[in-house]
């Protein structure tokens, strides 16, 4: 398995796992706002008791709050999804282009290994030579004849 597949099956196992979270929580954030709006009645302002004053509101409006709470729910569950997807594309694209970049390294670092094992093949090929011809007695500096001294 290459690194790019890794990472992609990495990102898909990701993924998957956040959006599953990110359901669950919005599937009990709408039960939990279901159930305050539907199954309890409109609670009475102790204050207002005291005072004798009866300032609840109709029970049209308390629908019509229990509507529009239910609706930015919805509205708030398909933006967290498309948000969800959104970053589950970039990530993928991220994961890519990291993984390209890391092959193209490593292809990098193979040439440059290899460039580098050939110049020290030939370093030692010459050392070799040298050491050859230092102790065959062909030096070039034993060819060149000496000047006499008279």
């Amino acid at each position: 398995m290459t690194i790019t597949e890794m990472a992609r099956s990495f990102g898909k196992n990701a993924f998957v796992t956040l959006v599953v979270l990110c359901m669950v929580g919005v599937f009990s954030f709408v039960s939990f706002a279901d159930e305050a709006t539907t199954d309890k009645p409109a609670t009475e302002n102790p204050a207002a008791e005291a005072t004798g004053a009866n300032d609840s509101p109709p029970a049209g409006k308390i629908e019509r709050a229990g509507q529009a709470t239910g609706r930015g729910v919805e509205r708030a569950g398909k933006a967290t999804g498309s948000g969800i997807e959104r970053a589950g594309k970039a990530t993928s694209r991220g994961l890519n282009r990291a993984a390209e970049a890391t092959e193209r390294g490593v292809k990098r670092a193979g040439k440059a290994t290899g460039k580098g094992i050939r110049k020290g093949g030939e370093g030692i090929q010459k050392g070799g030579r040298a050491v050859e011809e230092t102790f065959s007695g062909t030096d070039s500096a034993k060819e060149q004849p000496q000047p006499q001294q008279q």
